[in-house]
């Protein structure tokens, strides 16, 4: 055994020296610039999980001590339980990030090795896929698609494996929901395509179906449950709303030409996409002609279906693309393998590729030097009110984010939850305490005449004009030059 594992780390001994590299330089960026959750994403998941482990709510995610109906649990979950340790959380939860951004990045490497067999274009994928400007972003930010990843990645390689599959499987699920069961349904539209063109029995058909509806319904369980207890609330927030209307309607301000994703994956693939597109027509080209070889082919193409359906969708966000950046590394870095009994002109190639990539296309110095979040008057006003021991916080949204909700709202571009995060959620984090958030200035007097004594009311300084019932017993505790907190006795 020892023979093995050090003949395989030998054998690979690249990856495993590159990913302990990214690793390392990451986790110095992250630790040098500790910088505060930014809104949205990163914010909203650290309370939800900080509020999941107080509570200990394993399966339900939690904000502000209300189900969290859109979302499976597990994201949430494991960065609750990283926020234990005794570590900055800004710092701890994204080298949790990273670590699991590097276990991806090892995975694509296995798949990639599988299909091609060849070390230099599994190497070439995966360093193309951890410095593209998305992928980087998201490896040191607190984010659901790394889980999703993760979770598809392994249940592709382990998917004749009925409990490792099962594992993985599970783990897309409940990070994205029925997003997650992505992988086997392409794996079932390609087994019946086989049994239709005669590659299988239907013998064959049958136990491999069998398998595959064991993976699922186990990974159905939560959806099960979460049914039982909370009813038609939970089909309206799962899927009507976290699903279907994103779908169909550019919800919450995510407007996009149809040609959206097209456009960002330009932005950043940019030259690399030309070897991509051949490598792609030449797979084309050979499942057609080839059938021994369909099976790899499904496997370099895997993620183009996803793909297409995001292009589908009306809502657009820049970083649902995530999941299929290592697809078009993979094609971008084929050329490679097809020159793979030609040693001296496959070194030049990755020469060549990778120096396009670090000098035109994606420079590491900028990457490295790029903060993603600094601290902003919002999150200052929310330490703020931490310190000043409100008892629970309400928060008028900015005059823009009133305007732009009204007008969502007669559009019906909203969902249940839109009115809980306000523009700016991670005020709820940094206060830690009950927070909600007001859509309109006469909710927002109101709410302060019935002001409980310990009770707090956060507004711009530009709203306070609106308010003639701001009255002596009121302590103006906190202000910066944004904000105003006030409290009252």
């Amino acid at each position: 055994m020892k023979n093995t594992d050090s003949s395989f780390i030998k054998k690979h001994s690249f990856i495993i020296v590159f990913i302990l590299l990214y690793f390392v330089l990451v986790s110095v960026k992250i630790g040098l610039s500790n910088t505060p959750f930014y809104d949205w994403d990163e914010s909203i998941y650290a309370q939800v999980g900080r509020e999941m482990i107080r509570d200990k709510s394993i399966l339900v995610p939690i904000w502000q001590g209300k189900p969290w109906l859109d979302k499976p649990p597990i994201p949430s979950l494991f960065y609750g339980i990283i926020q234990l340790l005794p570590v900055s959380p800004e710092i701890s939860t994204r080298i949790a990030t990273l670590f699991l951004s590097c276990i991806v990045l090892s995975l694509l490497y296995i798949l990639s090795y599988r299909i091609t067999k060849d070390k230099l274009t599994s190497l070439l994928t995966i360093i193309i896929t951890a410095f593209l400007p998305i992928f980087f972003q998201r490896s040191q930010a607190l984010n659901v698609d790394v889980f999703l990843l993760l979770g598809w990645l392994g249940y592709i390689i382990w998917y004749h494996h009925i409990g490792l599959g099962s594992f993985f499987l599970v783990l897309a699920v409940l990070s994205k929901s029925l997003l997650g069961f992505f992988p086997p349904v392409i794996f079932f539209l390609y087994y019946l395509f086989a049994f239709i063109t005669k590659q299988i029995t239907l013998k064959q058909l049958k136990k491999l179906m069998w398998k595959t509806s064991v993976q699922v319904g186990i990974s159905s369980l939560w959806f099960i449950y979460m049914y039982i207890v909370y009813r038609y609330p939970f089909i309206r927030y799962q899927f009507l709303d976290s699903h279907f209307k994103r779908v169909t309607a550019s919800i919450e301000q995510h407007f996009g030409q149809r040609t959206f994703y097209i456009t960002v994956l330009i932005d950043q693939f940019k030259l690399l996409l030309i070897p991509g597109f051949l490598s792609f027509l030449y797979l084309v080209f050979i499942f057609f002609k080839k059938k021994r070889k369909q099976y790899d082919i499904l496997l370099s193409l895997f993620f183009l279906p996803w793909f297409i359906f995001l292009n589908l969708t009306k809502t657009k966000i820049e970083w649902y693309i995530y999941p299929v950046l290592p697809q078009f590394a993979f094609l971008a870095s084929y050329p490679l393998y097809l020159l793979k009994k030609h040693a001296p002109l496959q070194i030049f190639l990755l020469l060549l590729l990778t120096s396009v990539y670090f000098l035109s296309i994606t420079p590491v110095n900028k990457l490295f030097t790029q903060s993603f979040s600094s601290w902003e008057d919002h999150q200052l006003i929310a330490l703020d009110a931490k310190k000043n021991r409100c008892r629970y916080l309400q928060v008028l949204v900015g005059e823009d984010t009133r305007t732009s909700y009204a007008t969502l709202k007669s559009m019906d571009l909203v969902i249940s939850t839109t009115t809980w995060w306000g523009n700016h959620p991670s005020i709820a984090y940094y206060a830690d305490i009950k927070t909600s958030y007001l859509y309109s200035t006469e909710e927002a007097r109101n709410q302060l005449d019935k002001l409980n004594p310990g009770g707090c009311l956060i507004v711009e300084k530009k709203d306070v004009s609106q308010f003639k019932n701001i009255k002596n017993e009121y302590k103006k505790l906190g202000t910066n030059t944004t904000y105003l907190l006030i409290k009252a006795d």
